[in-house]
C-alpha cells in the first residue's frame, strides 16, 4: 500500500460516516451525496487498502472483521489529527494571540518588580503577541479579572479575595513623607502616631484605607487618593505628610523637594506584590506563557497551572 495521503483521510472519514450511519443509504443526508457515489467511493477506498471493509446487499450492511479493525485504527488516526490540530492552534494562539494585563501604578523604579525584565523575555519569544496595559488600583484590577476583563495581574490587595489565585513575587518599603520645610521635622527625634495626627495627612484607598494610620484615630485633616501620584502631588504640596515607596520618593529626595519622617517602626510598612489571575479562567496560552515569564524573572519556582 502507498503512504497516506489526504484522499485516503478523506476516503476514512467517509468510511466512518457509514459505518456509524448504518450503511449508504442511511448515510446520504449526512454526506450529501447519492447512494451509487458512496458505492463508488468505497469501492476506491477497499481498493486502496486491499481489503474488502463491509458487505452490503439484501442481508444489510455489516463490517467484516477487517472492517472493524480499520474503523477502529482510523479513529486513532483521526484523534491524532484532533490532537495536533488543538496543537497548532496553541502555537498559533502564543505566535498571534492577545493579552490583558493589569498592574498597580509606579512599579517601575521597584528593583524588586522585574516584570519588564519578564516582558522583554517574552516578546522575544513571542513578537506577535499584543499586549494590552492598563493601570489602575488593585481593587480595579481583581474586578476585572473576577470579570473576564483581564488576564493577568499585579496587584497589591490588603486582604485575598475568593475566586482569585495569588503568587506571590515582590515587595516594596513604604515611609511616611513630607515637604523639607513640614513643622514636624522641628520635632528632631522619631515621632510617633500621635505627633503625625497632629498634622493634616493624605491617606490611600477608596473603599478602605490601607496604611498603618488607617485606623490610628482622628486626624487634624485628611485627603484621600487611590494612587501614588497623586499622593506625591499632596505632599509636595508642603501642607500634607503621606505614605509612598522608597524608591519612587527617591527622585524627590534627591531634588531636595521631599523628606522621609524619622518614624517609629511601626508607622512602616512593606506591601507585598502578587501576580494574580481568575481561578476559574483558562488561561491562552499566550497568557500562560507570559505568567511563566512573570514567575521566572522573580525565581518563583511555582508550577503554575
Amino acid at each position: 500500500m502507498k503512504p497516506i495521503d489526504n484522499l485516503d483521510i478523506r476516503l476514512l472519514k467517509l468510511f466512518h460516516i457509514i459505518a456509524d450511519s448504518g450503511g449508504f443509504s442511511a448515510a446520504q443526508d449526512q454526506l450529501n451525496m447519492h447512494q451509487s457515489s458512496i458505492s463508488k467511493k468505497m469501492g476506491d477506498l477497499e481498493t486502496r487498502l486491499g481489503l474488502t471493509l463491509c458487505q452490503r446487499g439484501r442481508s444489510g450492511f455489516k463490517l467484516t472483521k477487517d472492517g472493524l479493525q480499520v474503523y477502529e485504527t482510523s479513529k486513532k488516526l483521526f484523534n491524532h489529527i484532533s490532537d495536533f490540530q488543538v496543537k497548532i492552534d496553541e502555537i498559533c494562539n502564543v505566535s498571534n494571540g492577545s493579552i490583558n494585563l493589569g498592574f498597580t501604578d509606579n512599579l517601575a523604579t521597584n528593583k524588586n518588580c522585574r516584570i519588564q525584565t519578564a516582558i522583554n523575555t517574552f516578546c522575544n519569544t513571542h513578537s506577535k503577541v499584543n499586549i494590552n496595559t492598563k493601570i489602575c488600583d488593585s481593587a480595579l484590577i481583581e474586578k476585572s479579572l473576577l470579570e473576564h476583563k483581564l488576564d493577568v495581574g499585579i496587584t497589591s490587595p490588603e486582604v485575598l479575595k475568593s475566586g482569585l489565585k495569588y503568587l506571590y513575587i515582590f515587595n516594596e518599603q513604604q515611609q511616611l513623607y513630607c515637604s523639607p520645610l513640614h513643622p514636624i521635622l522641628a520635632l528632631n527625634r522619631e515621632v510617633t502616631v500621635e505627633d503625625i495626627l497632629a498634622h493634616p495627612v493624605v491617606e490611600r484607598g477608596l473603599n478602605h484605607y490601607v496604611t498603618p494610620l488607617s485606623d490610628a484615630g482622628d486626624h487634624l485633616y485628611k485627603s484621600t487618593t487611590t494612587n501614588m501620584e497623586a499622593t506625591a502631588h499632596m505632599i509636595l504640596s508642603g501642607y500634607f505628610i503621606g505614605y509612598l515607596p522608597e524608591h519612587y520618593a527617591q527622585i524627590w529626595i534627591d531634588r531636595g523637594e521631599m523628606v522621609r519622617i524619622p518614624a517609629i517602626h511601626s508607622l512602616e510598612y512593606t506591601p507585598r506584590f502578587y501576580l494574580t489571575v481568575n481561578e476559574k479562567n483558562d488561561l491562552s496560552y499566550a497568557a500562560k506563557a507570559l505568567v511563566t515569564a512573570i514567575l521566572d524573572a522573580h525565581e518563583v519556582n511555582t508550577n503554575f497551572e
